[in-house]
């Protein structure tokens, strides 16, 4: 008997020891949504109510949005795991905020502008009341439309957007902003009359329902993200196969302000938005980001500085999977190393600086990366200045210094890596000194450069006669420049901007670009070689898309801005029959104008060729018959305009619209009624050509190049056109292809322009 009670009492010791294993194994994560509870968010909602998100070791956390809630902020400062937003980039202040992109859900943003009967173009919102976000109306598929027709405060009445059709209904604006599933419903379930102004229709289209995280989770949990991505898109997959059990639990478990009747008409619209036929459930695309990328510096919101980089999430996972291989040798110093210690520059924001005895910059970001590489601590030894952390690495106070440059004096005690940070220099002088274009013609004037900078030995073998002033800091320099103690300062740029936009604004300007450039390093104590070995295959191994976020991420901290608007932007969805009344006598009205209302849907507004979204459902028509019949062929030919900017830029818009128009016209005209013309987006088409394979399709392409450039626009200048041509492969899908095609044509553009290329 007793032996009976022993054995059931470690069974039920070892139930309760699993038990509290799986527990400590499940992860806890959040998601900040950017709006309430509807079926936007039903894919993410049913990973956690039919436990897929359980069944992948996640506790997730969900956050319905409320006023006040910055998700870009939130989620890169670490206070959300992931976060949901409406558009693919994030952008503030002309910078590209450091998101990982993990998964887009409606590949075509629902936004759309609502106007008053008879505002049928964006050209007669001129001179009338328009209401939509901050964030919309200068960064968004409607900023792009905007722009493209010159409307702006100018000419035009901007307000700020109230969320209520009621200021549309009675008159208190003309324009709205809006998307297409949620307003569109409640004004034809009144029998409001309006009209549509679609972005897409011009060419400009944005991605909607973005999944996102920082680059820190990325990097630091590749595994935990990939896991809910993983549970997410089978959340969505269940959405989309039981909306009505879906619409059952927003309206119940998630009190959904909204009706079911209106739910219903999301979930329809939110199927034909995923366009699951044509790209995977929450697959990222990755050409239309790169093209709003381009749409947004185009119309100048974004600094000429800024890229992309490896913005999305497969592409960090997949270099996650790279491992150094450190020696045995290596290994075994490290094992008995235990910790690595480190000296910095107390003072060089934002490359680094101490803050309450804690290293942060982009150099600490970078440490942070190596110290779970070497997976030993990397301890900061506190110094009040750059010269005592010299002495200290001298006196091997300190293993390494985070960041510096290598210079004769130094590699007596110091080893240093390759560059993983080049940075040009720059002199800052007052505002009423002018630009110098050779600092060497200075021999007078004292310049300031911090003691110890290897800048020093560097300009002194330069410009031999330079008057250099030794100063304790940066702080000291730029205030002695102030009070005319010293006529500049050089320090490399990113320092000095930062230090002017926090302190300096209106008294301190850069009136000199040197031609040198700050190459900064790892420095290793170069009595412990293998200390230099495991630092070298570390910078040499650190991506381009990790320096690119730690640079985005504290550029963007350096001007102190907010990470997006809290003006929030009703987040619903885009639908391609807009019309479907509910109402009998509304029904009777609609079908009259059917038939001229589905050509306007497809139909390219300026143009008059098939718009985006119609060429998406013939390219997929066109891939079945290629996967059907071994013997059909069909080519697509990529066309973009050369130097467009400059068009609208010299002769205006206008002229810009009329040269897209004649192309259009002369397209038509050259290729055979069985061919496909469409508007792929801004100055770029797409033609389908059926039957015809790669070779037929570069002569139709040579013929249509030569006869633009020959063409009279009546610009005073010829017009050029870039093809890039492919042939659709069996199995291959319509992305794939497109990407395939699209990259012929940059390279097109990378060669002079003008001129064909093959995929």
């Amino acid at each position: 008997m007793v032996r009976v009670f022993l054995l059931i009492l470690f069974i039920i010791t070892s139930l309760m020891a699993e038990k509290s294993a799986e527990k400590v194994s499940v992860q806890k994560v959040s998601v900040q949504l950017d709006w309430k509870y509807q079926f936007e968010f039903a894919g993410i909602i049913a990973a956690k109510e039919k436990g897929f998100y359980r069944d992948a070791g996640l506790d997730v956390n969900l956050r319905e949005y409320h006023d006040g809630i910055d998700i870009g902020a939130d989620v890169l400062a670490g206070r959300s795991t992931y976060g949901v937003y409406n558009s693919s980039i994030m952008v503030e202040n002309g910078r590209v905020k450091p998101i990982v992109l993990m998964g887009t859900y409606f590949q075509h943003s629902p936004l759309v502008f609502v106007a008053r009967k008879g505002i049928k173009n964006p050209s007669d919102m001129i001179g009338k009341t328009i209401m939509g976000t901050t964030y919309e109306l200068k960064y968004s598929s409607l900023a792009l439309l905007l722009n493209h027709f010159s409307i702006s405060p100018k000419n035009a009445h901007f307000v700020d957007q109230t969320f209520n059709i009621q200021n549309f209904i009675d008159g208190k604006v003309d324009v709205m902003s809006a998307f297409r599933s949620n307003q569109l419903y409640e004004l034809d379930r009144r029998g409001i009359e309006y009209e549509i102004i679609d972005p897409a229709q011009y060419g400009f289209m944005m991605s909607a329902v973005n999944l996102f995280t920082s680059p820190m989770e990325a990097i630091e949990h590749t595994d935990r993200s990939q896991r809910f991505i993983d549970a997410t898109n089978r959340g969505w997959k269940y959405a989309l196969d039981h909306p009505d059990e879906m619409i059952n639990i927003l309206m119940h478990k998630y009190a959904a302000k909204k009706s079911r009747n209106a739910l219903k008409y999301e979930a329809k619209v939110t199927k034909q938005l995923m366009m699951t036929d044509f790209y995977p459930i929450g697959e990222v695309n990755s050409e239309l980001t790169v093209r709003a990328f381009k749409q947004l510096m185009q119309i100048g919101v974004l600094n000429s500085d800024q890229k992309l980089g490896r913005y999305m999430f497969k592409d960090i996972a997949a270099n996650s999977h790279e491992n150094i291989e450190f020696s045995s040798a290596e290994k075994k110093y490290l094992l008995e190393k235990k910790k690595i210690t480190m000296c910095v520059d107390p003072e060089w924001y934002p490359l680094e600086v101490i803050r309450d005895g804690k290293h942060i910059g982009m150099a600490a970001d970078v440490m942070r990366v190596f110290e779970k590489q070497i997976d030993i601590p990397i301890e900061l030894v506190p110094t009040t200045s750059w010269n005592q952390s010299l002495l200290y690495a001298k006196e091997r106070k300190c293993d390494i210094l985070s960041l510096a440059t290598s210079a004769p004096e130094r590699l007596k005690y110091m080893n240093f890596t390759s560059v993983y940070l080049s940075i040009p220099y720059v002199m800052l002088t007052t505002n009423d000194k002018p630009f110098i274009e050779d600092i060497g013609s200075l021999t007078k004037e004292k310049v300031g450069i911090v003691k110890g900078y290897s800048t020093i030995g560097i300009l002194k073998e330069h410009y031999p006669h330079l008057n250099i002033v030794e100063v304790n800091s940066i702080n000291e320099g730029l205030s002695k420049v102030e009070n005319g103690e010293l006529y500049g300062y050089i320090d490399n740029l990113i320092v000095v901007s930062s230090y002017i936009q926090k302190e300096y604004t209106g008294s301190l300007k850069v009136s000199s670009r040197l031609d040198e450039k700050d190459d900064l390093c790892v420095g290793t104590r170069n009595d412990e070689p293998l200390l230099h070995g495991v630092f070298e295959k570390m910078v040499k191994n650190i991506d381009a898309a990790t320096m690119q976020g730690i640079y985005n991420r504290w550029v963007s901290t350096v001007e102190e801005i907010p990470w997006i608007e809290h003006g929030m932007i009703w987040k619903l969805f885009l639908v391609f029959m807009i019309f479907l009344a509910a109402f009998t006598w509304r029904y009777g009205v609609l079908k009259r104008y059917n038939k001229s209302l589905l050509k306007l849907s497809i139909t390219d507004k300026l143009t008059g060729l098939y718009n985006r979204q119609k060429t998406d459902m013939i390219l997929i028509r066109e891939q079945k018959k290629v996967n059907r019949y071994h013997e059909y062929h069909c080519a697509v030919m990529m066309i973009d305009v050369d130097n467009f900017k400059m068009i609208n830029d010299t002769a205006g818009h206008q002229a810009g619209d009329s040269v897209l128009q004649t192309l259009a016209y002369i397209m038509k005209e050259s290729l055979r009624d069985t061919d496909i013309l469409g508007r792929w987006g801004g100055e770029e088409f797409i033609a389908i050509l059926s039957h015809t394979n790669a070779h037929e399709a570069m002569v139709v392409a040579e013929n249509f190049r030569r006869k633009i450039e020959e063409f009279s626009f009546g610009l005073g200048h010829n017009v050029t056109i870039s093809i890039g041509v492919g042939e659709f492969m069996a199995h291959e899908s319509v992305h794939e292809c497109v990407g395939r095609v699209d990259s012929a044509l940059y390279e097109a553009k990378e060669r002079g322009r003008n001129r064909v290329c093959q995929a």
